[in-house]
């Protein structure tokens, strides 16, 4: 008998390409999965796409005022506000907005109020509040703070 004879046959040393495959696609897929069923657990918060609304309008608004070398305003209706006049976001009566104006510390109706946008690239400090009355009948609240030279929501 040979030497090589005697020992035992060698074992594989590791994972196949074809097995490496495998796994990783298993993974990929159980990965996807989960991800997109924890994406549908994300709630909005309440109130949301209205403060995203007003916090877009009042960045253009600003930015028209400049490019324009005008004044520009943003108008609150009752069922929404609106750029210039011209068409904007529409949110119906169920929801109440009010603003309060700087230095002031009391919160008046929306409704009625223009938000001045200046040439020179600043606008009037403003607070809004949103107010909804949710299915449970309880009122949802939300408070923004926009800067007077970004018209951006500020924290």
């Amino acid at each position: 008998m040979s030497p090589s004879s005697l020992r035992p046959a060698a074992s594989p040393r590791g994972f196949t390409l074809l097995e490496l495959i495998l796994v990783m696609s298993l993974m990929a897929m159980l990965v996807g999965i989960g991800v997109a069923s924890f994406a549908s657990l994300e709630r909005k918060e309440p109130l949301q796409e209205h403060v995203d609304a007003l916090a877009k309008m009042s960045r253009q608004a600003l930015r028209d005022a400049v490019m324009k070398h005008q004044g520009i305003q943003i108008a609150f209706e009752r069922e929404g506000f609106s750029l210039g006049g011209a068409g904007g976001h529409q949110h119906g009566r169920d929801l109440k907005v009010y603003i309060k104006r700087w230095m002031s510390k009391q919160w008046q109706k929306a409704e009625g109020q223009l938000w001045f946008f200046g040439e020179q690239g600043i606008c009037e400090p403003l607070s809004v509040k949103f107010e909804q009355i949710d299915s449970q009948g309880e009122v949802i609240s939300r408070e923004v703070k926009f800067h007077p030279l970004t018209a951006a929501l500020s924290s």
